[in-house]
């Protein structure tokens, strides 16, 4: 299917290692708690990153740069994927909600709007350069009454999550339309990681639309709305 090389996934996120599984591709994960820093990239990849209008500390690749570059200095012969997901509402980057009462606050705002989804990706290999890359989706949730915001977030879902919603669970009840692709809202966008394996001479035994279809079928409830891209 691939080269024989180690792939690492330097996230801990289940939605990540579930769409990477789907794509087929043997993987181990080992996960870097780099993200909290603040350091930033050598100023020749901070030229090459994807352009986000949010400060470069929020910025998504920037994220996914340090978790992977972490990961790689420790295991250099490794194909190292690194992601991070943020959500963008009028600007402001809504992160993983601090407790209930920022949850409540983070869908009171989200309510009946559209907002941008940002998934950065840093795909490290042996003897090359870290690509760095970047995907958004346009999202709009549904106009969320008191009663609505405070049952989800007693499910406990909204807790671990960006925007305080994860679309691929119960919340997939509360968006109405996505525009782009949808697995970049779960938080790995499928045809641009393949893309980005392949690049480095790694062949998903799935493509992109097959590991979609795998794994959007093994999952407990399927409350997805559609999407123009998977």
């Amino acid at each position: 299917m691939s080269k024989q090389f180690d792939i690492i996934l330097a996230s801990g996120s289940p939605r990540r290692f579930e769409l990477l599984t789907a794509l087929a591709v043997s993987f181990r994960v080992v996960v870097s708690d780099a993200e909290e820093g603040f350091h930033l990239p050598p100023a020749l990849f901070l030229t090459r990153m994807p352009n986000v209008s949010v400060d470069i500390h929020d910025h998504p690749t920037v994220r996914a740069w340090r978790k992977g570059e972490a990961c790689a200095r420790l295991h250099p012969d490794a194909v190292v994927i690194a992601a991070d997901t943020i959500v963008v509402l009028d600007g402001m980057v809504l992160n993983k909600p601090r407790d209930a009462a920022d949850a409540t606050a983070m869908l009171t705002r989200l309510s009946g709007r559209w907002h941008e989804v940002y998934t950065g990706m840093a795909v490290f290999a042996p003897d090359s350069e870290p690509q760095l890359l970047v995907q958004r989706s346009h999202v709009q949730m549904l106009p969320l009454t008191a009663t609505m915001i405070a049952t989800y977030i007693a499910s406990g879902e909204p807790m671990d999550k960006a925007g305080a919603y994860g679309i691929q669970g119960l919340a997939g009840r509360l968006v109405t339309a996505v525009t782009g692709s949808m697995t970049n809202v779960v938080g790995l966008p499928l045809s641009l990681l393949a893309q980005a394996l392949a690049d480095v001479g790694v062949v998903c035994g799935r493509t992109p639309p097959q590991a979609y279809a795998s794994w959007r079928h093994a999952l407990p409830v399927d409350l997805l709305p559609n999407a123009s891209e998977l």
